[in-house]
């Protein structure tokens, strides 16, 4: 999928691609962001507005990739085949399934605590979102997996985490929506339907990242411009933890808290070896690419999965951590396509 250089080597200069699905990490990092800080809004000052900031950033961020990306696809329809049909491109597509989902999942809970007079607008903006992202991430899951079974790659990266969490991902929003639900039928096809999207990512995503890790401890590290995707397979441990807790909560509580529990300090595991490779790329002085952002939203789910067993201190902890990893983020985006406009 991507070739490197060697574990060591960084590339000469930055690659800042145009508008597309790359960018969609920043999308999903600024979703979840605004949901984060929206429901710890009570605890922490300033919350409040900075989650509204987030939402209509995160909207600003979707609507303008997708124009943008529509207009390079007008200008040459290659692009959109290959962006479909290249190994190395087709997760991308995944980060624009999460996108949807997570700027639809945190306009509803900003805007439901903020204007509850327009809960109602903003919940079927969910809805809608919800199901665009739900059949595309399932769409993307379904075709990686048929390239995994068909061309048999021996060369597992992080970032195949990517066409699979999408899946946790629905679980976990469509469970929130299912709570706002009136008719008992159609809440029931929903947690159906999450709950169908929560075992099929748990497999997908169980498998990919195991061989995905054996891969990197015991034969190739991952390329030090590849660091910061081994943030990605945290995304389906706290996503899953959160899921869990919001389709199975009611009936199977204790089961959910266990599981919940049992995946985050598991992950507690892989978040250092994110670190530890993260450090070790700015350390060899790694230059921005659009991966950088794979750093937010993984690590905004594992916030909402502590919020969701009550751990609040980890979890306002870790949004405190992403403001600063955001900022960090956005600031080298900035200065990277400004560099690019430059030249």
């Amino acid at each position: 999928m991507t070739t490197s250089r060697g574990p060591r080597s960084a590339p000469a200069a930055p690659s800042v691609p145009g508008p597309g699905p790359a960018w969609f990490g920043a999308v999903m990092g600024t979703g979840g962001l605004a949901t984060l800080l929206q429901i710890h809004a009570v605890r922490v000052p300033g919350f409040a507005p900075a989650a509204v900031v987030m939402v209509i950033l995160g909207w600003v961020l979707l609507l303008g990739l997708g124009a943008g990306f529509a207009r390079s696809v007008a200008r040459a329809p290659d692009m959109w085949t290959s962006s479909v049909r290249d190994a190395a491109m087709l997760p991308l597509w995944g980060m624009v399934s999460m996108g949807l989902l997570a700027v639809g999942s945190a306009s509803f809970v900003v805007v439901d605590a903020r204007a509850p007079a327009l809960s109602t607008i903003a919940f079927g903006v969910d809805a809608a979102l919800w199901a665009a992202g739900t059949v595309l991430g399932l769409a993307t899951a379904l075709r990686f997996t048929v390239w995994l079974v068909t061309a048999r790659p021996d060369h597992p990266l992080p970032t195949w985490a990517l066409p699979v969490v999408p899946p946790m991902v629905s679980a976990g929003a469509g469970g929130l929506m299912s709570r706002h639900v009136d008719s008992e039928a159609v809440r029931s096809v929903l947690v159906g339907a999450c709950s169908v999207c929560f075992v099929l990512a748990l497999v997908l995503g169980g498998a990919v990242i195991a061989r995905t890790y054996h891969h990197a401890w015991f034969r190739t590290p991952v390329p030090v411009e590849l660091a910061t995707t081994t943030w990605i397979p945290l995304g389906i441990v706290g996503q899953s933890a959160a899921a869990a807790q919001v389709l199975f909560g009611a009936t199977l509580g204790g089961v959910a808290r266990a599981y919940a529990a049992s995946v985050l300090v598991a992950g507690a595991g892989l978040g250092a070896y994110a670190v530890f490779s993260t450090i070790r790329g700015f350390l060899a002085r790694m230059p921005f690419n659009p991966g950088w952002w794979a750093m937010a939203y993984p690590l905004s789910t594992c916030a909402l999965g502590s919020f969701y067993l009550d751990w609040d201190a980890a979890s306002v902890f870790t949004v405190m951590v992403l403001i600063v990893i955001w900022s960090l983020c956005a600031v080298a985006s900035v200065r990277a396509i400004a560099r690019a406009r430059a030249a």
